[in-house]
């Protein structure tokens, strides 16, 4: 009886195992299905040329003919002797 129970432990084990890593990768396949719906949103949504000009406009883009200007932040003041604290010394 034992020996019968025994050769039950090796196929339960692997049944169980096979079950825990299916599960896994069902959620992984739902992420990856969620992934796939808000790319096919966004790549839709990039026909308006609305949206198209948003995307661009972050991304620093221009249209053929505009002027590009780089505004530059002021140069910090030196008040010290350049460890900039302003205590001089």
């Amino acid at each position: 009886m034992t020996g019968v129970l025994a050769g039950y432990v090796g196929p339960v084990r692997g049944y169980l195992s096979q079950r825990a890593e299916l599960r896994q990768e069902q959620a992984r396949l739902r992420q990856l299905e969620a992934q796939r719906d808000r790319l096919a949103r966004r790549l839709t949504a990039l026909d308006d040329p609305v949206v198209l000009e948003v995307v661009a406009r972050e991304k620093n883009l221009v249209r053929p003919g505009e002027r590009v200007f780089f505004i530059r932040p002021p140069a910090p003041r030196n008040g010290g002797a350049g460890d900039g604290t302003g205590a001089g010394g």
